[in-house]
């Protein structure tokens, strides 16, 4: 726990840097997923990893909350969950800066305006993220929030994993965002599949990218 934030480290011999790991919506960081990513990126990049809590997830979740989340709630929780990222790091800094942030769906959602916010942070990797749409998850006030964050990324290389059958995450906006960013490098990759699937082959590239 930092602060009032929950909060999971794994801290390889010898590291010298954080990587920011960001959970997906209704997940946690103490979930079975996202322990083992935590895990499997510490070992294979030597980096010590974070993950905390987002908003109303995890150890943060309100009793007797339902599982849908409201309209709009990603925008609404975009400041608190930069505010917390950066509390964290603070926290953290004896053990080195944070250069890496890793985010999954609602983890890369939070990570744009994050990693633009982290001026240390040079690789940054957005899995099955983007702009969502569809059914409850339409966010109006989202696009702006991120297409702003996206344009302030001259700092970092990013790289942007995403699916050709992803419901929650539309090609098409998938592209206009990746073609938002103004990055220092950036590259999105296509992998089949739907939304949840992430192969191993999928995360080894994620893996290769922070270590390159």
């Amino acid at each position: 726990m930092i602060g009032e934030i929950p909060t999971r480290l794994y801290e390889p011999p010898a590291a010298t840097g954080l990587l920011l790991l960001g959970h997906g919506g209704g997940h946690s960081k103490d979930g079975l997923r996202f322990v083992g990513l935590a895990r499997r990126y510490a070992e294979q990049t030597g980096l010590a990893v974070v993950c905390i809590d987002a908003v109303d997830h995890g150890e943060r979740r309100p009793s007797g909350a339902t599982a849908e989340l409201p309209r709009e709630w990603h925008s609404a929780a975009i400041d608190q969950m930069v505010q917390d990222w950066g509390t964290t790091v603070g926290a953290l800094s004896s053990i080195g800066p944070p250069v890496a942030y890793v985010g999954f769906s609602m983890g890369a959602i939070f990570g744009l305006p994050t990693v633009a916010a982290l001026p240390t942070v040079v690789r940054a990797v957005f899995v099955v993220g983007g702009i969502p749409g569809g059914d409850w998850i339409d966010d109006a006030p989202l696009r702006p929030l991120l297409e702003h964050a996206a344009a302030e990324l001259g700092h970092v290389d990013v790289l942007m994993l995403n699916k050709t059958a992803d419901d929650q995450f539309p090609v098409e906006d998938v592209q206009g965002l990746y073609d938002s960013m103004r990055a220092r490098s950036k590259q999105l990759t296509f992998w089949p599949g739907r939304h949840d699937d992430w192969p191993d082959a999928m995360i080894d590239e994620s893996v290769e990218f922070v270590n390159r």
